[in-house]
């Protein structure tokens, strides 16, 4: 969709906004996206983008909604049956995380975010009538959809964001668990019996295995609806 026409660049889109706000997201962060920053990336005054949107929150719009660019649910040649309905949900939401985990500074933009424009209408057609054809109702369809997809999200999140201060000051990711375990196993056993038993199960496992271990828990789940028959 072509955004108005600005007296400094005719050529400049919502398109060129929201790629532009979007790679700012990815180096600066959420706190680095301004009117002003996404204009000079453009190369125009801050005042023609007011043609196009009307503040940062629209900016933030177009910027998630640019997030969607190029994911698909599903390999082009995989084309979805109803027996299989527990491999394609769980190929599409692990494309999904590694999609956003390739965008994983500007990821934060999508949180508590729903504004789709047309470059995430197409994932979300492809992913809502993928669900149909393996044999989810209307409505299990469209809330199944949205707790794979936030769960995936918010998975993401988490990933993205250093996991303490250990990692601010550049411990790696795990040197910041070790030193997390080793805080835990050293607490007061007789107050905290529970964290100091489970120091190794609470950090022991890698991000994939906790990501698999919560996938497969939502397929249980999608799994029961398809027991309970059609709507």
């Amino acid at each position: 969709m072509a955004g108005r026409r600005t007296a400094g660049n005719t050529s400049l889109t919502r398109e060129d906004l929201a790629d532009a706000a979007l790679r700012l997201l990815e180096r600066e962060g959420p706190k680095g996206l301004t009117m002003r920053k996404v204009a000079a990336e453009v190369g125009v005054q801050a005042a023609s983008l007011y043609w196009h949107v009307q503040n940062k929150e629209e900016l933030l719009d177009l910027a998630a909604d640019a997030l969607w660019e190029g994911y698909v649910p599903l390999p082009p040649d995989r084309v979805p049956a109803p027996g299989d309905w527990r491999d394609c949900v769980a190929t599409a939401a692990r494309r999904l995380r590694a999609h956003l985990l390739a965008h994983a500074s500007a990821v934060r933009v999508l949180a508590g975010r729903f504004a789709p424009g047309a470059r995430a209408l197409g994932p979300l057609e492809e992913t809502f009538g993928m669900l149909r054809r393996l044999g989810f109702g209307p409505a299990d369809t469209a809330l199944g959809a949205y707790t794979v997809m936030i769960w995936v999200q918010g998975f993401v999140l988490h990933e993205a964001v250093p996991m303490s201060a250990a990692e601010e000051r550049g411990a790696t990711p795990a040197e910041a668990v070790a030193e997390t375990r080793r805080r835990l196993a050293e607490l007061p056993a007789e107050r905290y019996p529970h964290l100091v038993a489970l120091a190794g199960e609470l950090t022991g496992p890698d991000m994939d295995s906790r990501f698999e271990f919560g996938l497969d828990r939502l397929l249980d789940g999608l799994g029961a609806l398809r027991q309970a028959g059609p709507e």
